[in-house]
Order: structure tokens, then C-alpha cells, then sequence
């Protein structure tokens, strides 16, 4: 089982992943808009990892092995984020669906009421900053996977997009729960998977895709 603070870790190393998998379609979107909104998600994803490093750094019983990702000789990140996306309807089920999964983890770790301990203050002030930011990310997924999918061109291919996210997105989540709900940081009913995939069904059905 994931214990503090390696849930954090991964957490942090996931964000990392994911803003060096936006960053490599800054060059290759198939607009400038969505360029330049791709280069603004990546500043943001380096930004919230980079926060987050911080808070781990700064914590009196930091290991060595949780410095800042340059310095990790391997990250433990999400595994669907090891390896560049495919093309374009993949970046945008990273965005609707991993993205989106991450921040329904900071805003239950700010509605929840965890234990005091010497990161969980950080955490909270860190997670609020993301879900704020977090905003851009999921309106602009949205926006996205209803365009694909409802072009014949690329409906198939996005479909194919959400169903390599779905089950890999599902099972970080629920690991996530699960170690955060054993260290005290998540308290009561904050059912995270559940809560995404009702959402994330939600807007699938709305785009006329199937769930995997």
C-alpha cells in the first residue's frame, strides 16, 4: 500500500509527466490557439509538480530519495504518462480524463479535515492553487472532446483515446483513494473513482461516446 509521504510523490511526479506530455505538442497542435493553450497547461502541470517538490523538500522527515524530479534517478509517476501521446484526440483525453482525475484529488484534499501533520497545511494551500487553475484545463477538455467527437474524421480515434485512458486513469485513482483515505488525508463519503467516472460518463454520453 502507498503510505505517506510516497502518495504525495506521486502525485507530484504524475503532475511532471503529464506538463513534459503537454509540452510535446506545443510545436505539433493542430491550431495556434491550441498551441498556445498547450504551452499554457504546461507551464502550469511544471508549476503545481514544482510546488509540490518543494512542500516534500521542506518536510523534517524528507528521505533524500524525494528531491526534485532532475535529481530521482526514476519518477513514480502514472505509467499512462511514461510513454508521448499518439496524436492530438489522446492529448485531449489526457486533458479530460487523467488531468481531470488528478484535480478531483486536490479538491477533496481541500474539503477534507486530515490530521495535522507537518505537509498537510502545505498540501491544502498547494491544492487550492490547483484547483483554481485546474479551471482552463477541464473547460477547454471539454470543449475538445465534444469537436473530435463530433467529426466523423476523428470520432473513432478519440473513442480509441478515452478507452487507452480509462482504465489506467481509474486504477491511479482508486490507488490515490486508497492511500490517501489509510494516511488521514482524505476523510467521510469523498468516493474519488466514483465520483470521476459518474462525471467523466457524464461527459462522454454528452459527446456521444461510449464508456470503455
Amino acid at each position: 500500500m502507498i503510505t505517506q509521504p510516497t502518495w504525495i510523490v506521486q502525485l507530484a511526479d504524475s503532475k511532471y509527466l503529464l506538463g513534459r506530455r503537454f509540452s510535446e505538442w506545443t510545436n505539433r497542435a493542430p491550431a495556434l490557439e491550441a498551441a498556445v493553450a498547450a504551452a499554457a497547461m504546461t507551464q502550469d502541470e511544471f508549476g503545481h509538480a514544482r510546488g509540490l517538490y518543494a512542500m516534500l523538500q521542506n518536510a523534517p522527515d524528507a528521505p533524500e530519495a524525494y528531491l526534485e524530479q532532475e535529481r530521482r534517478a526514476q519518477l513514480s509517476g502514472a505509467p499512462i504518462l511514461e510513454q508521448p501521446f499518439r496524436n492530438w484526440m489522446e492529448f485531449i483525453a489526457a486533458v479530460g480524463l487523467f488531468d481531470r482525475a488528478m484535480t478531483l484529488t486536490f479538491e477533496a484534499l481541500l474539503d477534507a479535515n486530515p490530521p495535522t501533520t507537518a505537509w498537510s497545511d502545505p498540501l491544502r494551500q498547494r491544492a487550492a492553487k490547483i484547483a483554481q487553475e485546474e479551471w482552463f484545463h477541464r473547460q477547454y477538455g471539454a470543449g475538445w472532446l465534444r469537436q473530435l467527437a463530433a467529426q466523423t474524421k476523428t470520432r473513432d480515434a478519440m473513442q480509441d483515446a478515452v478507452k487507452r485512458f480509462w482504465q489506467p486513469t481509474s486504477d491511479w485513482l482508486a490507488a490515490m483513494e486508497q492511500a490517501a483515505f489509510a494516511d488521514g488525508a482524505l476523510t467521510g463519503n469523498q468516493i474519488l473513482r466514483q465520483r470521476w467516472s459518474d462525471e467523466t460518463k457524464t461527459l462522454l454520453t454528452q459527446c456521444g461516446l461510449t464508456t470503455p
